[in-house]
């Protein structure tokens, strides 16, 4: 939540003139200043390239290669203004959940296999209904929509993740907290708006902000799922 920071200072200058009328005026300094939801990390910067001539004959330097990701097929889906019409319990549920509307919501696939998980109590080493924690909650969820598995730790999955800019997030990113300790200790998947799907240990599986204090406090950073990942 932002809030204002209002600075200000006044100097009152005499200003002289050959009229033996004095005038006064009352400066005022001072601008709003707004103090981020979370934290961003800023990309390095890039020195800049400049070109050298080439002898004839020489081969031109290849390019280094560069490392693509894959963002998975989570992205808003486009409704009809019928389909928004007839949405279902489950959309309106979750645009209530994400803050948004029906037709900014991520895919229907995703969803529904986020959704029966919702409640599930938090059980450290779990992986079914009757009790989950964060990293096999992701693993499922990715494997039932996306059909692969990602490694079962959240440090694993860290590791296996390309890193992104907290400040580009799309839906299906990871996002992952030092909860325990300095290291990652907890995993959640973004569904956008400001918003991620976990398994918290106070509340099971549900949907938080990530500009909660605690998790804003907590945040490491956010990965995509690699390009080539075999599904």
């Amino acid at each position: 939540m932002a809030c204002w920071l209002l600075t200000g200072c006044s100097v009152v200058t005499s200003i002289t003139s050959t009229k033996p009328a004095v005038e006064k005026q009352v400066l005022r300094t001072g601008s709003p200043s707004f103090l981020p939801a979370m934290a961003v990390d800023k990309p390095a910067s890039v020195a800049p390239v400049t070109s050298k001539p080439t002898r004839p004959g020489s081969a031109t330097p290849a390019m280094p290669a560069v490392r693509q990701t894959a963002p998975v097929n989570f992205a808003p889906v486009q409704y009809s203004a019928a389909q928004i019409e007839a949405a279902t319990a489950m959309q309106l549920k979750y645009a209530v959940l994400l803050d948004t509307k029906v037709e900014q919501l991520p895919s229907l696939s995703l969803l529904e296999q986020i959704d029966p998980w919702m409640g599930v109590p938090y059980r450290s080493g779990g992986s079914s209904r009757s009790g989950i924690d964060c990293s096999a909650f992701t693993m499922q969820v990715f494997e039932q929509c996306c059909g692969f598995k990602l490694p079962r730790t959240s440090r694993q999955q860290h590791a296996f993740c390309e890193p992104t800019r907290s400040d580009a997030l799309i839906t299906g990113d990871l996002l992952f907290y030092a909860t325990r300790g300095k290291g990652v200790s907890h995993v959640g998947i973004y569904l956008g708006n400001g918003k991620f799907a976990h398994a918290s240990v106070s509340n099971g599986v549900t949907v938080s902000d990530i500009a909660d204090p605690y998790y804003q406090k907590r945040f490491i950073s956010a990965g995509r799922i690699p390009a080539g990942v075999s599904r």
